[in-house]
């Protein structure tokens, strides 16, 4: 049955997960820093190589973690 807490609590985990990532987030957005992106550099094109980055690595992960290493035991 399931039950919350514990270390793999996977609720608790995704929990974590959405705070570690919208609390940076929601200050960003109520701080609003005031800084500039050097000229020349598109903002968007940035942003967006680093969330492609961030999907083939994540991929990469989830693939040895649970591929991989289980052919190898």
């Amino acid at each position: 049955m399931f039950r919350f807490g514990g270390p793999d609590c996977r609720v608790c985990r995704l929990i974590r997960v959405y705070l570690l990532v919208a609390i940076p987030v929601l200050m960003m957005m109520w701080i609003r820093p005031d800084f500039q992106i050097p000229v020349g550099i598109d903002g968007r094109a940035v942003v967006g190589y680093t969330f492609a980055v961030g999907v083939v690595l994540m991929v990469a992960y989830k693939y040895y973690t649970d591929i991989y290493r289980k052919k190898r035991k």
